[in-house]
């Protein structure tokens, strides 16, 4: 169940992970990258976190999928909740009931969910998050504002997250809850 108020919410579910997660390098040609990444943790944590609707919060690049911002900023917490750094070995379930052996990059995966513009277009090897793999159930677009955004929703039943994926022009928006 949801946590709302003064409660963190996903307490403790990532804290094997915290050690490890990094951020990766900024994109080069990304104008928000050196001293000004630190100032969109600051937004995120402010915009999407301060309500208590999510837990945690990240932006990528769309041209590539790299995440460059996340939050809560405490202990780079946000970065532990959204994101392993480098390749990984996963595993997907196979339409006959096995497990198949993946290599998982979660760049690469956010930046496929990124591309996406129906259900029909969903990655190959879903989306990973932190570790966990995401359960694709919804993606359509939306008007915010004047702008066209597309909304992709993932679950993972494990966890007991969901992440809502709003996809602009440029722009990766990542917002976890659960």
């Amino acid at each position: 169940s949801s946590h709302f108020g003064s409660k963190p919410l996903c307490p403790g579910r990532f804290g094997a992970q915290r050690a490890r997660a990094r951020p990766p390098p900024p994109h080069p040609s990304e104008k928000m990258a050196g001293a000004e990444a630190p100032a969109w943790d600051a937004t995120l944590e402010e915009w999407m976190l301060q309500e208590g609707y999510c837990c945690a919060a990240a932006m990528a690049n769309l041209e590539d999928g790299a995440m460059y911002a996340a939050a809560p900023q405490e202990g780079e917490a946000g970065w532990a909740m959204l994101f392993k750094d480098g390749e990984y070995e996963g595993e997907i379930a196979q339409e006959d009931d096995t497990m198949k052996k993946i290599t998982v990059n979660e760049v690469t995966c956010l930046w496929e969910v990124g591309q996406m513009k129906s259900m029909d277009q969903r990655p190959e090897n879903g989306l990973w998050i932190a570790g966990n793999k995401y359960n694709l159930v919804s993606c359509k677009e939306e008007d915010v504002g004047s702008e066209k955004v597309l909304l992709t929703i993932a679950a993972n039943r494990a966890t007991k997250c969901t992440v809502l994926i709003a996809t602009t022009k440029t722009q990766i928006i990542v917002a976890m809850a659960n």
